[in-house]
């Protein structure tokens, strides 16, 4: 067995035969004894995703949520009919009410309240650095090393009673430490994918950087800021690169030239060995 095996589950885009792409993002993690979902998509997708490849989700020991929107916790309501005890550990700015101005007209785009309100139970709050598998951490704080990194402008949260630009005080990561180096699980890098880098650098001791795996929200960046992360990168020397969902097609193709060899879309049904 794989020391760590991952497998994309929901992203917007399937090429395997018999699954379905949606916009959002799930990634089933194999560790030890341990399976975890990191984030569920947009919708139940993540079921038949799940069916067609033969991942038992009633066997899944817990989800970890890495911010509160949508498209990464939709599919929670199905996820609790088939699993009955996997705990989900969120930050709890997480179940803030979110929205987006992107389309010109302000809409919702938190988790479900009602999926909340019933399995309230379940979820499990981080609010410092937290190991669930050997080698396995969830880190809830990002810090800023680039100021390039700058959040949407268009994404709300509901603070003290007034609307403002989500700061994403919501968003966490996973990092698994190997002497390899390290894997660093992101969902959509609000926060910034170079700031969330140096982070689990900084929190783990160790600087070398295996696998990048996740979305980066550059989709719609700027040309300057894809350079610029892309030079950030070219620093920290990562191995390889499993790009996905908020990524865009742009910073994707820039990375793919910029590291040949290096970068993978990781659209559902890829599986990622880090350390084989």
């Amino acid at each position: 067995m794989a020391e760590l095996e991952i497998i994309t589950l929901v992203e917007n885009l399937a090429y395997q035969q018999g699954t379905k792409g949606e916009h959002g993002l799930s990634l089933v993690i194999r560790t030890g004894d341990k399976q975890i979902l990191f984030d569920t998509g947009q919708t139940g997708l993540l079921a038949e995703n799940a069916k067609k490849m033969n991942i038992n989700l009633s066997a899944i020991d817990m989800v970890v949520i890495s911010h509160g929107h949508y498209d990464h916790t939709g599919g929670l309501g199905r996820f609790f009919e088939l699993n009955d005890h996997a705990p989900v550990m969120v930050k709890p700015k997480a179940l803030d009410d979110k929205y987006s101005g992107s389309t010109g007209t302000r809409r919702f785009i938190g988790i479900d309240k009602e999926v909340a309100g019933q399995y309230s139970d379940r979820f499990q709050f981080i609010e410092e650095v937290t190991e669930i598998a050997p080698g396995l951490k969830v880190v809830p704080g990002i810090h800023r090393y680039y100021d390039f990194e700058q959040s949407s402008q268009v994404m709300m949260v509901e603070k003290e009673g007034r609307t403002i630009v989500d700061p994403f005080e919501d968003e966490l990561f996973m990092v698994y430490d190997h002497p390899e180096g390290l894997t660093i699980f992101t969902g959509c890098a609000h926060r910034g994918i170079g700031n969330i880098c140096r982070t689990a650098m900084e929190v783990t001791g160790n600087n070398i950087i295996r696998l990048v795996l996740g979305g980066t929200h550059l989709k719609g960046a700027s040309q300057g800021r894809i350079s610029q992360t892309i030079e950030a990168f070219k620093e920290m020397n990562a191995f390889k690169y499993g790009l996905c969902h908020c990524t865009g097609l742009p910073a994707f193709m820039q990375f793919s030239d910029a590291f040949p060899d290096q970068v993978r879309y990781a659209h559902v049904g890829t599986r990622f060995l880090p350390y084989d």
